[in-house]
């Protein structure tokens, strides 16, 4: 018996944000796991303003709660049609959006560069992205 890809892709009804939020909660799972080799490199490149705040717990603490949000993400991509999922999925992105938006403008640890683009462009596109298609996957 063999697997082929697409039993273990979610369900599109022919569009691409269930792939996205895959591919996004895999890099995330990823990403968070990174958090706990004590390499603080490239959480330090995301609060490149006040680097010296970074340290292991609050990089674990970090790595966490990335790994929460990419398991409620990946729960979305399969289950896309589920309004409160849905819903949850969504405000995951606001919730990161609303962290890495207050870290740069209200706290002062980040500034916009390299370090900080990746996780506001995915939270603001991800978040309008759900926001523009929601009638088309819940119904």
């Amino acid at each position: 018996m063999s697997i082929g890809i697409e039993s273990v892709l979610p369900y599109t009804r022919g569009g691409k944000l269930p792939y996205w939020l895959l591919f996004i909660s895999i890099v995330s799972i990823f990403n968070s796991f990174q958090s706990y080799n004590h390499d603080l490199s490239l959480t330090k490149q995301v609060y490149n303003n006040k680097p010296q705040q970074v340290t292991n717990l609050s990089a674990r603490t970090f790595g966490t709660w990335t790994l929460i949000t990419s398991l409620v993400r990946l729960y979305g991509a399969y289950n896309i049609t589920s309004a409160p999922v849905y819903q949850l999925t969504q405000l995951t992105f606001v919730v990161a959006a609303w962290h890495f938006g207050s870290e740069w403008l209200v706290f002062g640890t980040t500034k916009l560069g390299k370090g900080l683009a990746g996780p506001l462009v995915v939270s603001s596109v991800s978040l309008v992205w759900m926001w523009q298609v929601r009638n088309f996957y819940v119904f």
